[in-house]
């Protein structure tokens, strides 16, 4: 603002006179030729003016510390800072004739240094910075955790589309609608408590593949609250040479949600206990985060489903500081499901998913992600989206 700079530059200037008056009136043994002839050489006059200029200098330089102290950082570049400099530049003596030369007072400033030069392809991120991108993202994506006192809260809607091709002569296609809200609490002695609580809405379809062209046989909706899911997590091992950060995590799936409705299979209605790790390697601008678990169904009725073993390998890439990009890979490998304690061959799988995802601050509080994923295996969708906003706040202590 074009104010703060005149201010800035009247009270520096004010403050400039004033000294340098107040300096000659104290000195007055250099100011009155007749007091010059009596008690002080030619030698003795150079070292005065000297001094004074050396306190001259001094002063100068502290009504700049102050000024960049109050927030004169926050100001252009187009001469203010420049032509107090200037300014000081103009006062300091030079070699004269009159005396000898005086080795100049050191003056050292921030701004007086060049800036770094970076390599290209290279950027620097601020602390503040990084926790509002990089940082938010990770831990949105459960790979780190929200700091003790504050909290998450995270609506989301996500849409998959399944396709089983030849199903004893039918087609299965499905479009799975599901919106969730998760909330993640951090708590002392770095833990954090996560619950999530998911609504399904799905359309299956069921075509008859063996005429020619295909031929609908239905198309039915079901929709329901699905499970809640409960989860508690810790870290481990902080980052330290090449030891990389550790985080463990359990959860537990409630099976609240109905199986079925309207004669549609729902994604709901299965009780699991699951247990993850995940590591996290620096590398600024990157993060490198591996993950592997491993999920426990039990029995619900006359079904069993598998058990899962889950692998997950991804990069996080902060492209600015409000802005994160990241590629994961998924993959589950389901157990065959039982019914009535038989073995139902090929009913389980390899489940590979490639995702690819951003993240971007709208505002202070507020993180928008986005996330599209590709199905590589046919147990996998064959391709979905995921939009969630995450929201932080602070928690009051009790």
């Amino acid at each position: 603002m074009w104010w703060i700079k005149v201010r800035a530059g009247l009270i520096s200037l004010a403050f400039i006179t004033t000294a340098v008056v107040l300096i000659t009136l104290a000195q007055g043994s250099i100011a009155t030729p007749a007091q010059i002839d009596e008690k002080a050489t030619l030698q003795q006059l150079a070292d005065e003016i000297y001094k004074r200029d050396a306190i001259i200098r001094r002063l100068v330089r502290r009504v700049d510390e102050l000024g960049q102290q109050i927030g004169d950082r926050h100001l252009s570049s187009d001469g203010a800072p420049g032509a107090q400099r200037t300014e000081v530049a103009a006062l300091e003596p030079e070699q004269t004739a009159e005396g000898p030369s005086r080795e100049e007072v050191p003056r050292s400033s921030s701004r007086d240094k060049p800036p770094a030069t970076q390599a290209p392809g290279q950027f620097e991120v601020s602390d503040g910075d990084a926790e509002r991108a990089l940082e938010r993202t990770l831990t949105a994506t459960g790979n780190l955790l929200v700091p003790a006192g504050f909290a998450e809260l995270e609506p989301s809607f996500s849409y998959s589309r399944r396709e089983v091709p030849n199903l004893v002569l039918f087609n299965l296609n499905r479009n799975e609608f599901v919106t969730a809200l998760t909330t993640r609490l951090g708590l002392p002695w770095e833990t954090q408590f996560e619950a999530s609580l998911p609504y399904n809405i799905v359309e299956q379809q069921i075509t008859n593949a063996f005429v020619s062209p295909a031929q609908e046989l239905t198309d039915r909706w079901g929709n329901s609250f699905g499970d809640v899911s409960l989860g508690l997590a810790k870290a481990i091992v902080h980052e330290a040479g090449w030891l990389p950060d550790l985080l463990g995590r359990i959860s537990y799936q409630i099976p609240t949600g109905p199986q079925t409705n309207n004669q549609v299979a729902l994604p709901s209605h299965l009780h699991s206990l699951a247990f993850s790790t995940t590591a996290l390697k620096r590398q600024d601008p990157l993060v490198f985060v591996a993950t592997a678990g491993y999920a426990k169904a039990f029995q619900m009725g006359l079904v069993e489903p598998g058990d899962q073993l889950k692998f997950q390998l991804g990069a996080f890439l902060g492209t600015s500081p409000e802005t994160t990009l990241r590629g994961v890979l998924q993959q589950n490998f389901l157990d065959d499901t039982r019914i009535r304690n038989v073995r139902i061959p090929g009913s389980g799988g390899v489940q590979s998913t490639l995702n690819f995802g951003g993240s971007s601050i709208l505002y202070r509080n507020i993180l928008l992600d986005l996330q599209v994923g590709v199905g590589l295996t046919n147990l996998a969708p064959k391709y979905s989206v995921l939009l969630s906003s995450t929201y932080r706040f602070g928690v009051p202590r009790l």
